[in-house]
């Protein structure tokens, strides 16, 4: 699970990165026939979209599957039907989570902009990362003092 959350904080400073040169590039040198009136388009190609997406999808499937493989393990015999369901109460958690926190920015900033050459989505990215390093430091922490069932130590 570590690796998926150091993923995960990798991508998010990527891409604060990306947005900040993609806003550079769309108020700097929109596209042709774009003027900064009717919205400037970033003439950055949609290919630097790749990195990131690559990495989140590496960052989920290293957590996840060894966060459901944790509760499949670690649970008594009689009760793994219970503990796969505590993965989807997880995912379903960390959903309601993620819109609190994009709530809370968009209310207390303007980070979340209509448009998003006026806003700092960027900010946003470091954010997120922050508090992923965070939730590394205690999910750290929580595996070092963890017992593993029938592992002697």
């Amino acid at each position: 699970m570590g690796i998926g959350i150091f993923l995960s904080i990798v991508t998010m400073i990527i891409s604060g990165i990306v947005e900040d040169r993609r806003r550079t590039l769309a108020m700097t040198r929109p596209m042709l026939q774009m003027t900064r009136e009717k919205g400037a388009i970033s003439s950055m190609s949609g290919l630097w979209l790749i990195p990131q997406m690559a990495l989140s999808g590496l960052s989920e499937a290293f957590a996840l599957i060894s966060e459901n493989e944790f509760f499949y393990k670690q649970c008594p015999e009689n009760m793994r039907s219970i503990a796969a369901s505590f993965f989807f109460v997880g995912l379903a958690g960390s959903s309601y989570l993620s819109s609190f926190f994009s709530s809370v920015v968009h209310k207390t900033s303007n980070w979340l902009a209509e448009d998003l050459n006026k806003g700092k989505l960027d900010c946003f990215y470091y954010l997120m990362a922050a508090l992923e390093i965070l939730n590394l430091g205690y999910f750290l922490v929580c595996a070092k003092w963890y017992k593993y069932k029938g592992v002697a130590m």
